[in-house]
């Protein structure tokens, strides 16, 4: 029983500790800000975020995958509900990157 502790506390040594000095160097997380109007990449951005994810090809993309993934649902769960996963991610893409650029 004690040699059985003794490992455990020598392999979280091996693993936690690393860890835990690696998580007290990092540094601060940087935002991704929208590129401007006249921007190098503002077309390439414009026409695949706001014209295609948040525009109507993503939302129509993202009821076709959860219509799919609903039908899949009954017959195979492990297909449905990542599927209905994905199309809500899809549907509220534009919220979900406002979520991750937050900068607190």
């Amino acid at each position: 029983m004690i040699r059985k502790i003794g490992k455990q506390a020598v392999s979280f040594a091996n693993v936690g500790v690393p860890l835990a000095l690696f998580a007290a160097m990092s540094g601060g997380a940087h935002a991704f800000t929208a590129p401007a109007t006249g921007d190098l990449g503002y077309d390439i951005y414009d026409i695949v975020v706001n014209k295609g994810v948040k525009g109507p090809l993503g939302f129509v993309g993202g009821v076709a995958a959860f219509l799919f993934g609903v039908s899949r649902l009954f017959s195979n769960v492990m297909v449905g509900i990542p599927t209905i996963v994905a199309a809500v991610c899809l549907i509220k893409s534009d919220t979900i990157l406002q979520t991750f650029g937050m900068v607190i």
